[in-house]
């Protein structure tokens, strides 16, 4: 029997290759997606807010001169808010800020603030709350219920019954507790 020419051992090789690449196919589609940019895989310290009730967002939306969006206290006392105002320019963009103590950042009220195309960053708060100057019960955010969430245009907000507060929109977000301040 005489050997099979070059052209005729890669013919009888390509149903071979047909079927490893069938066969690999779903394993290269899920490493292109991990690897994929602008998939971002969920900050490793942001907690699992699967198991937390989400409130009627509506009963939290307000809408007044200069704001339009929702608004809650966290139990700890945090005011954080989404306004879409801040939005206007770029309606693919959203922002949120918390905004009270943070004791392990220093004396003072503090502003996190966060949005669909910055990380999160902390910085004191001007002028800082004054908790002697009374909420117009107008304004006033309804409190977050402990161990709840929000869940409003694409922005995820929890607080649990320790002092955790975490908040992340898209890529970006964070977690605030009685301690720390982490900021992605």
């Amino acid at each position: 029997m005489k050997p099979p020419h070059p052209g005729e051992r890669a013919a009888a090789a390509i149903p071979r290759l047909g079927v490893l690449a069938v066969a690999a196919a779903p394993l290269l589609g899920v490493l292109a997606i991990a690897a994929a940019p602008g998939v971002a895989a969920a900050d490793p310290g942001f907690p699992d807010l699967s198991a937390y009730p989400a409130v009627d967002a509506v009963d939290y939306l307000q809408s007044y001169p200069y704001f339009s969006g929702f608004a809650f206290e966290t139990p700890d006392g945090l005011r954080c808010a989404h306004n879409e105002l801040n939005s206007r320019d770029d309606p693919s963009r959203s922002t949120l800020s918390c905004e009270g103590p943070r004791p392990d950042r220093g004396p003072g009220t503090w502003q996190v603030l966060v949005a669909t195309d910055e990380a999160a960053v902390a910085e004191p708060s001007y002028p800082p709350l004054d908790p002697a100057i009374p909420t117009d019960p107008a304004t006033a955010p309804r409190t977050l219920p402990a161990l709840h969430k929000i869940v409003y245009a694409g922005i995820e907000c929890a607080a649990d019954d320790r002092g955790m507060t975490a908040c992340r929109i898209g890529e970006h977000g964070f977690v605030l507790t009685p301690t720390s301040t982490e900021l992605f």
